[in-house]
């Protein structure tokens, strides 16, 4: 072999480990591409894609015909929700594309499409949880500032977890971050490297408890959903 060849083949050798390492710890979350599951009819005029079950909560995507209501389900307690496309409300409240919303889950608050229909991210805890909550994801009027470039508001908070909406503008980043709780995060709008995972508009990744993330970057601005522990502290 002559000493170019050597050098390649060394160099090959250190890209391959590297592939390798990032794959296996990036292997630990499970990441929900926007195709990857099949969508389940659970009422007339209601499909659901569930992304995902945790200890305490059910994430899913969700698609209402016009008029169609989501149907109420004793198991949960809370309903947290971003609408994606279309136009619905949450009992008499009106939502538009780019509204979050929480609220309990009964009678009074029943999620339903208006005529355009709906798509829309949900999330169901068992959280008894009185507080509404309901703003809109397009701009960051009454948001919180996190770290340069990047702002998050409150949707819910169930004392150890809460749930934020966080909007990264183009080249911010968030430092790698430790897990005490699992952490699920819904890409909203736009798209953002987590680690070394690319999740883009319209998909899910959950973190178990006990990982760590690597660095949060975007590129081109982000807008996503997050529940967890979000201690501040994990994230210096």
């Amino acid at each position: 072999m002559t000493p170019d060849t050597v050098v390649q083949a060394a160099l090959r050798g250190r890209l391959l480990d590297r592939v390798r390492a990032s794959h296996a710890h990036e292997s630990q979350f499970l990441t929900v591409r926007r195709d990857a599951t099949s969508w389940q009819p659970i009422a007339p005029g209601v499909r659901l894609r569930e992304l995902a079950r945790t200890e305490v909560a059910v994430s899913s995507l969700v698609e209402l015909a016009a008029g169609a209501a989501l149907p109420l389900d004793a198991a949960f307690g809370r309903n947290e929700l971003a609408l994606l496309d279309g136009q619905a409300c949450v009992g008499a409240r009106p939502l538009v594309n780019g509204d979050a919303a929480a609220a309990p889950n009964d009678a009074a608050h029943v999620v339903r499409a208006l005529a355009q229909g709906a798509r829309l991210y949900l999330r169901q805890s068992a959280l008894a949880d009185g507080a509404i909550c309901h703003f809109s994801t397009l701009d960051d009027t009454g948001w919180d500032d996190f770290c340069p470039g990047v702002r998050i508001r409150e949707l819910g908070n169930g004392g150890e977890r809460r749930s934020v909406l966080v909007r990264m503008h183009a080249g911010a980043s968030v430092n790698g971050h430790g897990h005490a709780l699992e952490e699920e995060c819904m890409m909203l709008a736009g798209e953002a490297f987590i680690g070394d995972t690319l999740l883009r508009s319209g998909e899910y990744q959950l973190a178990p408890r006990g990982s760590r993330h690597g660095a949060v970057s975007t590129d081109v601005g982000a807008v996503f959903f997050v529940n967890g522990s979000l201690d501040p502290a994990a994230y210096v």
